[in-house]
C-alpha cells in the first residue's frame, strides 16, 4: 500500500510517497513532466519486498518551492538528505529521465552510499550534447529551450495547464499506450499547485547553466556501481541511441530496450520493467 508523507530535509519541506516496511531502501526519482506519482506501478511491486520511497523533486508537485538553484548536485543534496533524515545510509536507486540524472550525479558523487543503479530513458550528458541539430531532435527539444523562459512559460501554460502536460504525456508514450483520466488529472493537480509550472521549468535552466560544469568534470569518468539501463526502444524524446558509450562509463551493465514504448517504460510497460529490475536486483532484498 503506497502512503503519503511529509518530511523536512535540506531547509524545506518534501513529498513522498512510501511503500514497504522491510527489506533493502529503494529511492526511486521522477522525471518531467511527472511526479512521484509515476512510481505507482514500481511501488506497488517492489514494496513486499523492499522499502521504496518516492519523492517528488524540488519545485514540482507538493514538494516545496524554494528559490534556489535546481541543478543536479542541489537535488541529489535534497535526496542525502531525505536519505538521512530517515536513517538510510545505503539505498537502491532508480531514475527516470531527470531524476535519472540525480541518481546518476548521486552515484558519481558517493558511490558508497548506491548498491546498485537502475537508469530508465536517462541521458548521461559527459557522453555528449543533446544532438539538436539532427532533425528529429530538433522537433523534440523545442520545450527544452521554451522552459527558459519560466515568466512566458508560466503566464501561457497556466491558461490550460492540462493541454501542455498532457501533450508530452502523450506524445512521448507509444501509441498503442493511453494514459487514463485519472493519471492525467493527477499530473494536471501537480503541475498546477503554485509554483510547479516554475518549477520545473528550473530544472531546465539548470540544465544549460549549473549542470553544465559539473558534467564536465565527470567526462572520463567511470561507474562501477551494477547498473541497469531500461530504455523504451520507441522513445522519440530520448532515443536509444543516447545510450551510445553507456558501456564505456557504466562498466558493471545490463541493458533491456522495451520494443513498443516511448519514453515512459515504468508507466507504459510497467511488468515489463518491473520484471527487470525484479531481476536485476536479484538478492538486494534483504
Amino acid at each position: 500500500m503506497i502512503e503519503r508523507e511529509r518530511i523536512a530535509a535540506n531547509g524545506f519541506d518534501h513529498h513522498l510517497r512510501t511503500a514497504g516496511a522491510e527489506g533493502a531502501d529503494v529511492v526511486l526519482l521522477h522525471g518531467w513532466p511527472q511526479t512521484s506519482y509515476c512510481w505507482r506501478h514500481v511501488q506497488d511491486a517492489l514494496g513486499h519486498d523492499y522499502r521504496t520511497i518516492a519523492p517528488d523533486l524540488r519545485g514540482i508537485g507538493d514538494t516545496g518551492k524554494p528559490d534556489g538553484p535546481h541543478d543536479k548536485a542541489t537535488v541529489a543534496g535534497d535526496i542525502w538528505a531525505i536519505m538521512d533524515g530517515r536513517g538510510i545510509d545505503e539505498a537502491i536507486l532508480i531514475g527516470h529521465d531527470i531524476g535519472a540524472r540525480v541518481a546518476m550525479r548521486m552515484t558519481l558523487d558517493h558511490p558508497d552510499r548506491v548498491s546498485k543503479l537502475v537508469v530508465i530513458n536517462g541521458r548521461y550528458p559527459p557522453l555528449g550534447s543533446l544532438r539538436t541539430s539532427d532533425p528529429g531532435q530538433a522537433a523534440e527539444r523545442w520545450y527544452f529551450f521554451f522552459h527558459q523562459h519560466p515568466d512566458l512559460v508560466e503566464a501561457l501554460v497556466s491558461k490550460d495547464v492540462r493541454a501542455y502536460y498532457e501533450h508530452f504525456l502523450e506524445h512521448w508514450s507509444h501509441p498503442d499506450f493511453s494514459y487514463t483520466e485519472d493519471d492525467i488529472a493527477e499530473y494536471v493537480r501537480a503541475y498546477s499547485e503554485p509554483g510547479s509550472i516554475r518549477g520545473g521549468c528550473a530544472h531546465y535552466q539548470a540544465a544549460l547553466n549549473e549542470d553544465v560544469a559539473q558534467w564536465q568534470a565527470d567526462v572520463g569518468k567511470i561507474v562501477t556501481t551494477p547498473t541497469l539501463i531500461v530504455w523504451g526502444a520507441d522513445d522519440p524524446c530520448s532515443p536509444p541511441y543516447y545510450t551510445d558509450g553507456y558501456h564505456r562509463v557504466f562498466t558493471d551493465n545490463r541493458f533491456h530496450f522495451i520494443d513498443r514504448c516511448g519514453h515512459f517504460p515504468h508507466e507504459e510497460r510497467p511488468e515489463e520493467t518491473i520484471a527487470a529490475i525484479r531481476d536485476f536486483l536479484g538478492g538486494a532484498a534483504g
